[in-house]
């Protein structure tokens, strides 16, 4: 038994989650059982995930290749746990424990009975389940499957909340989105013409062939990737409908939503310009620039807009624009280091926003505010959440010695290698812009006179949560190791095709 499921990882990594999300609806009427099996769920995917991660290693880098059905590629589906499969596993799984389990016990004010909060459970599996299996498919129509499995799922969880304002936003969502998905299907149907291969491996050699034949096909088929998973990741300024959508889910939707779901839709276009177009072409027709200029873009204008916003969500939801701007800007470097940095980023930036959203609604919901300037005090009367909130304040602005800091780091030093100036100015000039719209909410929350309320903690399964996220925040900044070594071989496999 333990053998078949060593060789059966990569699905199950994938098939757990999924499979649980089918079986919760029947089970509404008891929902304490529903908020079992999905907790349960997550953690099996994080242990599935931990076991492929030893696997990876053990195999010193080799990549764990696995065959639907056993019919290899071109012909069959192809999965490839190498190590950047693995290092986003590991970030969706375990981000996703301390989320379902901030969930717990803590939906009904948000969402409403419990047949809307089953079915939120059940939108939130499937979204683990197809962030799981971008990180391992090595199909180009599979990933256009899971990403409309994604985009639905949250739509479905920004809905989800019952509120006015969250309809519209998901309506808008929906929209874009599903523009987006268009180019992204038009990029992959090009693809398919010049090709003849779905499989990215060998779509990537044949098009590294025939596209001197094709310069004007190809270039229409990088700029529908581009543009396509521009829209979902909410690159700037492709980004119109991420602060709505963010700031009026449902806190749990919200954190997974920033945290996770963004970095999937950055991972499948890393895939595609790293394994299917290749250096050589992203230097031939300029992508890396184009990258690298809507990086730079990003960072300045989502933290400058980030400033703006008087209510808490909104200004994390604006800010995660900016955030998106660095995983950008690694990827439009064309080094190892760059590369390094962006995908480090990348984990740290799910843990960090996934605490930040968190302790944001547990104070929305314990004070009935949204607007900072409503929020003083909230520190002593809130002693863990805030503490949470600060501290993962201090990994987003990228403080030494917190989750945040290592990433930027490799991206500066990536962007000197590369010789450009405009990125470090950026990422510096993003840094000091974090810390101007997130350290004022600390100053409100700790040194403002408190009002005579009494505002609490969230309860055990929320403070447990929480308490898991900033840990995680300060532990993997002091000790980065494992995932810094992961992250960069994960580059080294990107760089191979360059």
């Amino acid at each position: 038994m333990t053998a078949l499921l060593r060789a059966n990882l990569p699905v199950l990594v994938v098939i757990a989650p999924l499979f649980i999300a089918f079986i919760l609806t029947p089970l509404a009427r008891r929902i304490r059982l529903v908020e079992t099996l999905a907790f349960l769920a997550t953690v099996l995917g994080l242990g599935a995930a931990g076991h492929l991660a030893t696997v990876v290693f053990a195999r010193r880098g080799s990549p764990f290749i696995y065959q639907l059905g056993g019919w290899p590629p071109p012909w069959g589906i192809e999965l490839v746990a190498g190590n950047l499969g693995v290092i986003f596993a590991l970030v969706v799984t375990g981000v996703s424990v301390p989320v379902v389990l901030f969930a717990r016990g803590n939906l009904t004010a948000e969402v409403g009975d419990t047949g809307r909060v089953t079915r939120f459970y059940v939108l939130y599996l499937l979204l683990v389940g197809a962030l799981a299996g971008m990180a391992v498919t090595n199909d180009l129509f599979n990933i256009y499957v899971l990403v409309e499995v994604v985009t639905l799922s949250c739509c479905g969880l920004v809905s989800a909340r019952r509120h006015p304002r969250a309809a519209e936003a998901a309506f808008t969502y929906l929209i874009l989105a599903t523009l987006g998905s268009a180019f992204v299907l038009g990029g992959i149907g090009l693809i398919y013409m010049l090709t003849g291969h779905l499989n990215m491996g060998f779509a990537g050699q044949e098009l590294g062939r025939v596209w001197p034949d094709y310069p004007h096909t190809v270039l229409l088929a990088v700029s529908f990737v581009i543009i396509g998973f521009g829209v979902k990741a909410a690159v700037f300024p492709l980004h119109v409908w991420l602060p709505d959508a963010h700031a009026t889910a449902p806190s749990p939707a919200s954190a997974i939503l920033s945290g996770l779901a963004v970095k999937g839709y950055l991972l499948c276009l890393l895939k595609f310009l790293y394994g299917v177009f290749g250096g050589v072409l992203l230097r031939e027709l300029a992508v890396h620039r184009i990258l690298t200029l809507l990086g730079v873009a990003g960072i300045i204008a989502g933290s400058l807009l980030a400033l703006t916003q008087e209510e808490l969500k909104r200004r994390l939801a604006y800010s995660t624009v900016a955030q998106v701007g660095y995983l950008v800007l690694g990827g439009g470097l064309l080094n190892a280091t760059g590369l390094t940095g962006a995908l480090f980023y990348l984990a740290s930036h799910a843990v960090i926003k996934a605490t930040l959203f968190l302790a944001a609604g547990a104070i929305q919901a314990a004070t009935g505010k949204s607007r900072i300037r409503e929020l003083a005090g909230v520190g002593r009367k809130m002693p863990l959440t805030m503490a949470a909130f600060t501290i993962g304040s201090c990994g987003l602005i990228g403080l030494p010695l917190f989750f945040g800091f290592i990433g930027k780091w490799y991206l500066l030093v990536g962007s000197l290698e590369a010789g450009m100036i405009l990125p470090v100015v950026a990422i510096l000039a993003g840094s000091v812009l974090c810390a101007a719209y997130l350290l004022p909410v600390i100053r409100t929350a700790y040194f403002r006179p408190a009002p005579a309320v009494a505002w609490r903690d969230p309860g055990r399964p929320q403070k447990l949560a929480l308490l898991l996220l900033a840990t995680a925040v300060v532990v993997l900044g002091v000790r980065p190791g494992p995932f810094l070594e992961l992250a960069r071989k994960a580059a080294a496999e990107l760089m191979a095709f360059v």
